[in-house]
């Protein structure tokens, strides 16, 4: 797999705020589990944590 460093871009548009400074990006992994409703999410999200896992809670 290519590095980030390493594929050559399209140019931004006119306008844009430009490239980011440095290498702002690093490599991680996640997994998304769907949940029926909110109780269940609240319910999982402390289930995992309480496990030690670093989760972060998405709603759309």
């Amino acid at each position: 797999m290519a590095k980030s460093e390493e594929i050559n871009l399209p140019p931004l548009p006119p306008g844009t705020h430009g490239i980011p400074k440095g290498n702002r990006y690093k490599q991680q992994f996640g997994v998304i589990v769907l949940v029926q409703d909110e109780p269940a999410q609240k319910s999982l999200f402390e289930q995992l944590t309480g496990h030690g896992h670093r989760c972060k809670v998405v709603n759309t």
